[in-house]
């Protein structure tokens, strides 16, 4: 890069635990525009560093973004490039990851070898310094080349390759253009590789920007959402608080509805607690009536009962004479009659017996009195 001293990093930063297909990040750090003085100044140190750093998303999860950051020094710039890893392509990402990190070794070793190959120059040509001083002293009167300093420089540079010896010289330009023929390339490769993410940085920022107004219209459709649903809360509580007035009005109307039919229904219920007083004492005045009857009735029951018993005495009385009467004509029979007509008698005075015996009397009726 503008045959500038500089160096270039790549790190795969990714925490303990997680896998490789989450988002990556990526961190450029590219020098400055500088004006044409201070770059000749710059070139005795590195002015550019480039970092690429690979590390999965935050736990937060918040939208990608870039970040511009400037260095202690002032003279780089801090680029860090949030990337979105897509899984379908994360095999193509670590290779090329991979390859980048080679080309950034390659860029290095490269630079670390131009590196010394000038500090051997310098400490050669340190000898021969009184004379080069003096030879670009007289190249400067002669070709007026005090208002060309880039010239002064290339001759000086002539002049220090001339008093080298032919085999070194040789040699050194040799390694000196296959190497920077190789860094050449690589830096080819590095700004085609710069441009692809240049590219896929604007692509995402662009992916970064439609998230955050879409985050944004979110946000918006929440709060008017949450705004609805406060003002729905409130003309609810509107409503209700209407509602329960209403009711409480309704309420005391029904009130004095229902207190008129209250009252209208105490006093039909009045009469016919009246009404079934007059009845329940009717029926008290019949069931004392019936229970005097029962009595009454218990008593000639009662009555009849005596008559009847000493009827039954009467009776089991005239049956005990009759069965003595009986026997004694039988004995007198017996006495008067031979064994073959007392036979015929007997037979026929135990059927005369039986027939002549009498019934008990029939059971009474029971009579129940149920007071209700």
């Amino acid at each position: 890069m503008n045959g500038l001293q500089g160096w270039c990093a790549v790190l795969d930063v990714r925490p303990h635990g997680e896998s490789p297909e989450s988002v990556k990040v990526l961190r450029l750090t590219l020098p400055n525009d500088l004006p044409g003085d201070r770059r000749e100044q710059v070139k005795q140190k590195p002015v550019g560093k480039a970092f690429a750093m690979v590390a999965n998303r935050s736990s937060n999860g918040h939208s990608l973004a870039s970040e511009c950051i400037k260095s202690n020094d002032g003279d780089e710039e801090i680029i860090k490039v949030y990337l979105k890893a897509r899984a379908e392509g994360s095999v193509n990402h670590e290779e090329h990851v991979n390859q980048l990190k080679s080309e950034v070794r390659y860029i290095q070793e490269a630079r670390s070898s131009l590196k010394k190959l000038r500090e051997d120059l310098s400490s050669k040509l340190e000898n021969r310094q009184g004379d080069k001083q003096h030879a670009q002293v007289m190249l400067e009167k002669q070709n007026g080349s005090w208002l060309y300093p880039e010239r002064l420089r290339a001759d000086s540079w002539e002049d220090q390759e001339e008093d080298c010896s032919g085999e070194d010289v040789e040699k050194i330009r040799q390694t000196a253009k296959r190497l920077f023929a190789k860094l050449q390339e690589a830096e080819k490769r590095h700004q085609l590789e710069k441009q692809a993410f240049e590219r896929t940085v604007s692509q995402y920022q662009e992916e970064a920007e439609q998230t955050s107004s879409a985050l944004r219209r979110a946000e918006k459709s929440v709060v008017e959402k949450e705004e609805h649903r406060s003002l729905l809360l409130k003309m609810k509580e509107g409503e209700a608080e209407l509602a329960r007035l209403r009711s409480v009005e309704g309420d005391k109307l029904a009130e004095q509805d229902r207190s008129a039919q209250l009252e209208k229904e105490v006093a039909m219920l009045r009469e016919k607690i009246h009404h079934l007083d007059d009845m329940l004492k009717s029926q008290q005045r019949k069931v004392r009536q019936m229970i005097e009857q029962l009595q009454n009735s218990k008593t000639v029951i009662q009555a009849k009962d005596a008559v009847i018993q000493e009827l039954k005495e009467r009776v089991a009385y005239l049956e005990a004479e009759n069965l003595e009467m009986h026997d004694r004509i039988e004995h007198l029979i017996e006495k008067q009659v031979s064994r073959g007509g007392h036979s015929s008698r007997a037979r026929s005075k135990s059927e005369y017996v039986s027939s002549k015996r009498l019934t008990g009397p029939k059971p009474l009726p029971l009579i129940r009195v149920v007071e209700t």
